[in-house]
């Protein structure tokens, strides 16, 4: 596996393909962080997640996006690993929380993705929205 930094310049249209393949809204480059991960296989890029700074301690895991046309073997681990990634970076930038919003629904238009986060972060599910957050310092 690699792991490379987004570049809104080179990968932005990759990830609005992304979004569009899963029925998603796009948005634009300035709601991007410039704190963005790629992880990639053989020269294709599989899954990317976004790391938000706050004035606080607290930082946001958001935009986690699968490219769909991937298959389960490039998929294998990729999650595991962009989740590894960025809580070391976020760690290496001084935080101390990790949160991230899902709806309820992802669970079911979204199950590997919820299945990570519940894992791997935490899942507290409040009016319809799982709210995930991890301490990792």
């Amino acid at each position: 596996m690699d792991i490379k930094e987004f570049n809104k310049e080179t990968d932005y249209e990759e990830l609005c393909d992304w979004w569009r393949d899963w029925g998603l809204s796009v948005h634009s480059k300035d709601a991007l962080s410039e704190n963005g991960i790629i992880i990639s296989k053989d020269n294709v890029n599989i899954c990317v997640g976004f790391i938000y700074s706050t004035d606080s301690y607290i930082t946001w895991f958001e935009f986690i996006t699968i490219n769909k046309k991937t298959t389960k073997q490039q998929r294998e681990g990729v999650l595991e690993k962009l989740g590894s990634v960025m809580v070391e970076k976020a760690k290496s930038m001084g935080f101390k929380l990790i949160m991230c919003f899902g709806l309820e629904q992802q669970k079911k238009t979204s199950p590997i993705l919820s299945k990570w986060r519940e894992e791997n972060i935490g899942d507290i599910v409040i009016n319809n929205v799982s709210q995930y957050y991890k301490i990792i310092n």
